[in-house]
């Protein structure tokens, strides 16, 4: 899942941070600010962990509001990205690039 995606997105020319699996909405939100990242993809295989992606949604909205987030994974549907207040829902690696595309190209003319 999410390894595909960061070759995917590499492929198309981001530049990934792959902080690893089960990481603390904390973690992530320190390295979003720390990094100035302006997109963070998250991952859920197992709807528990799907709380955890809410609470970084929540903390970044708070403390980076300027990044945006996009979600997939196994158990992750339109719906519960809406519930936890994703930017977006992705539901595969090549609509993560066209949604990364879509937000850096169009809007800012660079990745």
């Amino acid at each position: 899942g999410k390894n595909i995606v960061k070759v995917m997105l590499e492929n198309y020319g981001y530049d990934i941070i792959d902080l690893g699996k089960d990481v603390a909405p904390e973690v992530i939100v320190d390295t979003a600010i720390k990094n100035d990242v302006r997109l963070v993809g998250l991952s859920a295989l197992m709807t528990t962990t799907v709380v955890n992606m809410e609470e970084t949604i929540r903390q970044l909205r708070e403390k980076k509001p300027d990044t945006l987030v996009c979600v997939g994974g196994a158990v992750m549907t339109q719906d519960y990205a809406d519930q936890i207040g994703a930017d977006a829902y992705c539901k595969d690696a090549m609509e993560t690039v066209h949604y990364a595309d879509s937000v850096f190209i169009k809007n800012e003319g660079e990745k």
